[in-house]
């Protein structure tokens, strides 16, 4: 048995936190609500006023975090960690399940950033989560040698940031990324979960932004997610309209959420 560390700076929903942050939902799921995290995806859900300052709060001090850390390296995107804090205040605070002190337990919940130009969102939470990623590792963003390269890389002889479970750059690729992850899960537990032990039920969570939607690759993983009824396995998008040269207007105008329903995803806008 492992001991799960969660940090209990937030109990609410996660749909609830991407309305919020104005971020768009996507969910193999159409029936079943998340079972251990006792958070159902339900938009009528309830939220208690100190819960909304807690997770405020948190979100505030990752902004900060990013804030300080893009500024001193004079580089970096600021848009993401700022835009989608309120999810990482979520998925860190209560939605995941992980254990900051043994980073490699096998049954935790996976987090991706397939928009991994946006990587001081996913350090800020690392840090304020308790993983062993210091501050001053994030004060050194994007500096060589450093655990907080540009971009989210796994551990590796040159970077070794715990917390990381893939490393993205091109865009589109964590989708497709997050869908094996999610087939690897269920691999897994029908290979080892006995009716008397749950061994494997974790979740892959992963959070893209407008390109990584534009890239064949994740339309090819989506596709197959949804045949395969990957129902642990959920994408969150960044939708903020805007591509490094302009702005996504001048280069797609298709409606990604009912092309998500018509592979097969429940979605949530």
């Amino acid at each position: 048995h492992t001991n799960v560390t969660i940090m209990k700076f937030s109990r609410i929903a996660l749909s609830l936190a991407a309305m919020s942050a104005g971020v768009n939902g996507f969910s193999m799921s159409r029936s079943a609500s998340l079972g251990v995290r006792n958070t159902a995806l339900n938009m009528g859900a309830a939220v208690d006023v100190d819960t909304k300052a807690a997770l405020a709060t948190a979100a505030n001090e990752a902004r900060g975090l990013a804030m300080d850390s893009i500024a001193a390296a004079a580089s970096g995107h600021m848009g993401l960690p700022l835009g989608a804090a309120e999810i990482g205040a979520t998925l860190y605070g209560d939605q995941m399940q992980y254990d900051a002190k043994n980073p490699d337990w096998m049954n935790r919940d996976r987090f991706i950033l397939s928009a991994g130009h946006g990587s001081m969102f996913i350090y800020s939470w690392l840090n304020l989560a308790g993983y062993d990623l210091p501050i001053d590792e994030l004060k050194n963003f994007r500096q060589h040698h450093s655990m907080t390269p540009g971009h989210p890389e796994f551990p590796n002889s040159e970077h070794n940031t715990p917390g990381i479970e893939s490393t993205t750059g091109p865009l589109g690729q964590g989708v497709a990324n997050a869908v094996g992850f999610a087939v690897s899960e269920k691999m897994a537990a029908a290979r080892y979960n006995t009716d008397d032990h749950t061994i494997f039920d974790h979740h892959i969570y992963a959070l893209a932004g407008d390109g990584c939607f534009q890239e064949g690759v994740s339309a090819e993983a989506a596709a197959f997610a949804a045949h395969e009824k990957l129902d642990n396995l959920i994408i969150m998008m960044d939708s903020n309209e805007v591509t490094l040269d302009k702005m996504a207007e001048y280069t797609q105008s298709e409606d990604i959420i009912q092309r998500y329903d018509a592979y097969g995803w429940e979605t949530f806008d």
